[in-house]
């Protein structure tokens, strides 16, 4: 029997040809999905306000005031992928599905292998990703080199396992991890201190000397190790960024926001991290910094 909080992914289907919306129906049942169809503007816009559909079949070779609804309609779910259904001789209209963000589009008459290679294709992009939240608790570990190049990559990939897609945190929450991935590497594996940083910024050499010092001892054979944990009973998505350098007196960290320390070129990334997490402190050495976010963002900071 299904859960009856099961909630089907449905694929819109808006065609003009019953032949057609059958052959489209039977492709999208056996890629495990189910469709709904739809034979109007009002209708698609209905449907596209459903948080349930994943994707969409547009036939595009409908009336000049048919496509132009489309083109209103898909303003209010952006980003959702379609696959536009155009004449065979119409590559202008090819061209404006495509302006309008078409995954692909499809030549009429439809053909079945045509169809079922470009609905997999579309339905494979759009596969709805591991949901951390979703599970009881979730725990990873990841360690890095002192490479640079990772860091966004990694920063963007905690944030895509941990937080909803829709998550609005998940920018400044990415900038976050980045500032502190970027500590880890530059101020504590590579023991770059902030005097040192400025003036091969200034002079154009700090990615000579962060390379020089990553290729070589103690340096080459640190690591960056990254644990993110999602737990459901305390609420909380917690990263914790640890680095094999010697730490530091995160206690006498200057504030940015007063007097002297407002010209200082330092301490404003720690800032902006704060400002990105509900909490984030050190451990004693200063080499382990833990950051939190709430799993959802309502409920207010910890």
């Amino acid at each position: 029997m299904m859960d009856s909080e099961y909630e089907v992914r449905t694929v819109i289907l808006m065609t003009g040809n019953p032949e057609e919306t059958e052959q489209l129906k039977q492709a999208v049942v056996e890629f495990g999905h189910s469709s709904v169809h739809v034979n109007n503007s009002a209708d698609l816009k209905l449907a596209l306000h459903q948080e349930s559909a994943m994707a969409a079949v547009l036939d595009f070779s409908l009336d000049p005031v048919s496509i132009s609804n489309i083109r209103t309609c898909l303003n209010h779910r952006p980003g959702l992928p379609f696959l536009a259904v155009v004449p065979e001789d119409r590559r202008d209209i090819a061209v404006e599905a495509l302006r309008l963000g078409a995954h692909a589009f499809i030549r009429r008459p439809l053909h079945g292998d045509e169809v079922v290679f470009s609905l997999g294709n579309l339905l494979a992009s759009v596969a709805e990703r591991y949901d951390a939240t979703r599970s009881f608790s979730d725990r990873r570990v990841i360690e890095i080199s002192n490479d640079f190049d990772l860091v966004t990559p990694l920063a963007k990939s905690l944030v895509d396992t941990t937080l909803s897609p829709i998550d609005p945190r998940r920018n400044h929450i990415i900038l976050g991890l980045v500032e502190l991935l970027n500590n880890a590497i530059e101020h504590g594996n590579l023991e770059i201190d902030y005097e040192e940083k400025h003036k091969a910024l200034t002079g154009s050499y700090f990615y000579r000397l962060a390379t020089e010092k990553s290729n070589n001892e103690p340096w080459v054979s640190r690591r960056v190790r990254v644990e993110t944990c999602m737990d459901q009973a305390s609420g909380l998505i917690t990263y914790t960024v640890a680095d094999q350098g010697k730490g530091f007196d995160w206690r006498k960290l200057p504030d940015p926001l007063q007097g002297e320390a407002m010209q200082a070129r330092h301490g404003r990334g720690v800032l902006m991290a704060r400002h990105s997490f509900d909490r984030l402190e050190y451990n004693e050495k200063g080499n382990v910094v833990t950051a939190q976010v709430r799993v959802r963002p309502e409920g207010g900071r910890i």
